[in-house]
């Protein structure tokens, strides 16, 4: 649901990682069970342009902060069979593109997972500035076997919603 998107002022932002996070929810159990959990964003910056298309933003996040709150489960995940988090510590966005589409503000860009990188598009929901700092709320869908993750497809869900929540402070 897109709540308000208000086009912050040009210039550039550095992501607050103590703010800013991204959450996923899926299923898994042959897709009985949902599953919910986040991902720690380590660092990044966005460039809001004149005109908007021209924007872009990166963000780097820490695959070894995958989190559901069962230990097990996140220990699997964080292993070679999945994640392979000491082989790829860092999953990151590249964003390249900022358009409108039916009232709707996309930021289209590139997710590296596993070095496979693959084009998602993220639609932003809210947008907000105040006092310097600007917040941001997008989502998007990812199927993890388009990035070389297929371990246990069937009992494992391989289809996630992502929210990404961002605070970044102008520079």
């Amino acid at each position: 649901m897109i709540e308000r998107v208000t086009i912050p002022p040009v210039g550039h932002y550095t992501i607050d990682p103590g703010r800013s996070r991204i959450t996923f929810s899926g299923r898994h159990l042959f897709g009985l069970a949902p599953v919910r959990g986040g991902f720690a964003v380590n660092s990044g910056w966005i460039r809001v342009a004149d005109p908007l298309t021209k924007s872009t933003a990166e963000a780097e996040i820490d695959s070894a902060s995958f989190d559901t709150g069962n230990r097990q489960r996140d220990n699997e995940i964080r292993s070679k069979r999945f994640l392979n988090t000491l082989q790829y510590p860092v999953i990151v966005f590249a964003g390249g593109q900022v358009r409108e589409s039916g009232g709707r503000w996309i930021l289209e860009g590139l997710l590296t997972v596993h070095e496979v990188s693959r084009t998602i598009y993220l639609e932003i929901q809210r947008a907000a500035t105040a006092n310097g700092i600007f917040t941001a709320r997008a989502s998007t869908r990812i199927d993890r076997t388009e990035f070389g993750i297929d371990a246990m497809v069937g009992l494992s869900g391989s289809t996630f919603n992502l929210v990404v929540d961002i605070t970044a402070v102008r520079d």
